[in-house]
């Protein structure tokens, strides 16, 4: 177990540097839409759906317009068109689908779809490939730090119906740790930036991957399994890895668009 998780994080983690060091903006956004699309089968899948059922193959092509056609989704008919197909889907299929899993199967593909859109957007601004570290960093010390907290500190449990061996000081430490990482990366990378903006912004980052490790958690625990999938040997699936990471960028892109990304132009 522990080679296979050794060999399959070596191998992500030179597939995101050399895209990183050595790709553009499209190479990134195309690892982005391939890893976002095989979260989503999972997502699909632990829900009981086969990979290639037609609302499984809807789901896609939501993150698939979300991520490479977004302004189709800046009309406000578009939202309506998504949410009316899924809607009819229980008509379509004579309740084969119920609406329950139709609504479910909708909001999973935009949930996960607007993480791999504010993934692919950070790596095209400007200062690009900082973002994209910043963001992966507050959110590996936010982890690190967490567990290593929780771990030695222990205390209280922070949500225990939900994910049993997450603790209050493991958040906390969690939330710290990625502030500090934040602050060294940043002002290593752009000195031009206050401490400050660095410990703050890593914060939030913190904040919202934890909340997006516990919605995955939830939704597991709701479906019924484990792991989301078991397409990364000895890590379980793609979700496991990602989930902090995509429900964390948003919240990236929007402070970085409204005032971080402006401060030391």
């Amino acid at each position: 177990m522990l080679k296979q998780r050794v060999i399959t994080a070596a191998v992500a983690i030179l597939v995101v540097l050399g895209v990183l060091l050595f790709g553009n903006a499209i190479a990134w956004k195309w690892v982005v839409w391939v890893c976002t699309s095989a979260g989503y089968i999972e997502f699909a899948t632990m829900h009981r759906l086969r990979w290639y059922s037609p609302l499984t193959l809807y789901g896609i092509l939501l993150v698939t317009l979300c991520e490479w056609f977004p302004h189709f989704f800046y009309h406000p008919f578009a939202l309506f068109l998504v949410i009316a197909i899924a809607l009819s889907i229980a008509v379509i299929s004579l309740n084969r689908v119920d609406v329950q899993t139709s609504a479910l199967q909708t909001i999973g593909a935009l949930y996960i779809a607007a993480g791999g859109f504010a993934l692919a957007q950070l790596r095209a601004l400007p200062h690009g490939w900082f973002w994209i570290w910043f963001l992966m960093i507050a959110i590996w010390m936010s982890d690190t730090s967490a567990y290593f907290v929780g771990r030695f500190v222990k205390g209280p449990k922070l949500l225990p119906e939900i994910s049993p061996k997450k603790t209050i000081s493991g958040a906390v430490g969690g939330i710290v740790g990625a502030a500090i990482g934040a602050v060294i990366f940043g002002l290593i990378a752009q000195p031009a930036l206050d401490w400050w903006t660095c410990a703050l912004t890593g914060a939030v980052i913190s904040l919202a991957g934890q909340l997006g490790d516990l919605i995955e958690s939830a939704y597991k625990r709701s479906a019924g399994v484990k792991d989301s999938g078991k397409m990364l040997p000895g890590h379980g699936g793609m979700l496991d890895r990602v989930d902090s990471l995509l429900f964390a960028a948003p919240f990236a892109l929007w402070i970085v668009l409204h005032g971080l990304g402006t401060w030391f132009r």
